[in-house]
């Protein structure tokens, strides 16, 4: 993707990102709710086609993430960002800035 077109696409998607923002904490109750019945369904289909591409290989490794040499582990952070941003509840005892943060909010494997 040249520079020109991957600049306007970014653009374009922060635009629509700020422009739901201002729905969301700006508009009357009526829009709000409108907002809900068409975007939530665009905003989960996005996230299903994302994480899709993210699902790991054979080998548990990221299908899409890393090199051509070596793919991430799974989950890689496509899969930990829709984890803290959809399952967990942003408490104090939830947010760290560690070098470890990334899997502080993971489930535990027992």
């Amino acid at each position: 993707m040249n520079e020109v077109l991957a600049s306007t696409l970014r653009k374009a998607v922060y635009e629509r990102l700020d422009y739901l923002d201002r729905l969301v904490n700006e508009a009357d109750l009526p829009s709000r709710a409108s907002l809900a019945d068409t975007e939530i369904a665009r905003l989960t289909a996005a996230w299903r086609t994302l994480l899709a591409n993210h699902e790991p290989d054979d080998r548990g490794r990221c299908r899409a993430c890393g090199g051509w040499r070596r793919r991430r582990p799974h989950p890689c952070s496509v899969w930990t960002t829709a984890h803290k941003n959809l399952i967990v509840i942003d408490t104090p005892s939830t947010f760290t800035t560690s070098r470890h943060a990334a899997a502080s909010y993971l489930p535990s494997a027992g």
